[in-house]
């Protein structure tokens, strides 16, 4: 039997794990000590290998992941992102 039940980290200004398109992606994060953890949107938000998700069912590598989409998803990211100059 696991010594700690299954955590995840469901961000409510992202959107609706249970059937977005995007559940199954798995993002391979470095970690501090070159060690190199998975994170993976599942249907009840998202997962992390490492150990302190284990522990708080939340952590760096996981905010980061959920960053990146909410630069993606936000209003200004053509913005932010795409511009290129045409000279």
């Amino acid at each position: 039997m696991a010594k700690f039940k299954e955590r995840f980290f469901k961000p409510t200004d992202l959107f609706d794990f249970s059937d977005h398109w995007a559940v199954g992606l798995e993002y391979p994060i470095k970690g501090s000590k070159d060690n190199t953890y998975l994170v993976a949107i599942t249907p009840k938000g998202f997962t992390c290998d490492c150990p302190g998700f284990t522990f708080r069912g939340k952590c760096k590598h996981t905010e980061a992941v959920a960053q990146r989409w909410r630069d993606v998803l936000s209003d200004d990211f053509e913005e932010k992102f795409l511009t290129t100059s045409l000279v």
